[in-house]
């Protein structure tokens, strides 16, 4: 982002909504979209996935033993059948999830 616009109201665009015939324009459906028909692989998601993955996430026991790695927290959470908010919110005050278990971020 450019640094004069850091502060919001320096934006052209602040307080300003693109009208009906500018939406028009921008946007591309149907036959018009790229994308139209078409669905991303399983294979082409994990690969996005990892992409926005910036935060490696590990499991550890009691003892501070490392069990197992994540890529994210989702990851984490399904492998664990619990939610992603339930992950996050451990992840943040650093208690023990479960009774059993630790979630620390682990550097690259």
């Amino acid at each position: 982002m450019k640094r004069r616009f850091l502060n919001k109201a320096n934006h052209p665009m602040f307080g300003r909504n693109h009208g009906k015939f500018a939406l028009a324009k921008i946007s591309k459906p149907g036959v018009l979209n790229p994308m139209f028909g078409k669905n991303h692989t399983i294979e082409t998601k994990q690969k996005m996935s990892l992409a926005k993955s910036k935060v490696p996430l590990g499991l550890f026991d009691i003892n501070n033993t490392l069990i197992k790695t994540f890529n994210n927290q989702i990851e984490l959470a399904k492998d664990l059948n619990l939610s992603k908010s339930t992950v996050s919110r451990y992840l943040n005050s650093g208690n023990l999830l479960l009774n059993k278990y630790f979630i620390r971020k682990i550097n690259k």
